[in-house]
């Protein structure tokens, strides 16, 4: 393989999945450690990649999907762990509730005590094994392709199931947030899952914290107004908070501890 190639599929898997390990990279490509290395350096003096310990991480500018799992769950923790503590109280016992893909989401699953009598449905194989360790907890998972960047299953499968199912309650994460109260997705297996589960839900309880807030991302999901309950924290603008009261959605602001 020529460097030029070598260098394009580092770069490709820098925008999909966020970051590229050097050891990864060695055993893909079949070269030695000085060879990747300074194949990120290149991409780095090109502002293409940002060195880090053991590898490279992409510019934010540059990713063109969504973050991986393990990077998502440590970016605004103590946010969401915030935001997870007030969802908590809004699980009813014995209801039947989906979680979705979201880190905020896993925050809230493994609040969960084992005295609660749930059936959960999960369309993420992380929230699943954390749930399945409760014993009077129920879980069902969804099938599907699994993602690579989440762990989630999506497509047909999983769709065909939801179509089956309703539930008493949602909580779902987003991706990005309109002042104006306009919910987004980057990703389109993504967008019909959710759409489905809204649907299909008779509350929605929306987990996200303020950092959401901003540029769309490229679809558009849903608004504010066909959500039950919104948990964020104190970051958020007031003016999305008068967004949430004018289309009478509730919402709780979490207080984040320092």
């Amino acid at each position: 393989m020529l460097k030029s190639e070598r260098l394009a599929q580092i770069q490709s898997m820098l925008n999909r999945y966020g970051k590229v390990e050097v050891n990864n990279l060695c055993r893909m490509f079949h070269v030695t450690e000085m060879t990747i290395r300074r194949d990120l350096n290149e991409l780095e003096q090109q502002n293409l990649a940002i060195r880090s310990h053991g590898g490279a991480i992409a510019p934010p500018e540059t990713v063109i999907t969504e973050r991986p799992y393990q990077t998502r769950i440590t970016s605004h923790l103590k946010e969401k762990e915030a935001i997870a503590r007030l969802a908590l109280p809004l699980i009813p016992s014995g209801a039947k509730v989906f979680f979705d893909s979201s880190t905020t989401v896993y925050c809230l699953a493994r609040l969960l005590s084992n005295e609660q009598n749930l059936l959960v449905v999960t369309d993420t194989l992380t929230t699943a094994l954390e749930l399945n360790t409760r014993t009077s907890i129920s879980v069902m998972c969804l099938g599907g392709e699994l993602r690579k960047n989440s762990n989630s299953c999506t497509g047909m499968f999983a769709e065909n199931m939801l179509h089956t199912m309703y539930f008493d309650c949602s909580f779902l994460g987003v991706y990005g947030l309109t002042e104006d109260g306009y919910l987004s997705t980057p990703s389109t297996v993504e967008y019909s899952l959710k759409r489905l589960i809204i649907e299909r839900s008779k509350k929605v309880v929306l987990m996200a914290d303020s950092s959401k807030i901003g540029t769309p991302s490229f679809l558009q999901l849903g608004h504010i107004s066909e959500i039950s309950t919104m948990i964020t924290d104190s970051g958020i603008p007031r003016s999305f908070i008068e967004c949430c009261q004018k289309n009478n959605t509730e919402i709780l602001i979490a207080d984040i501890p320092r």
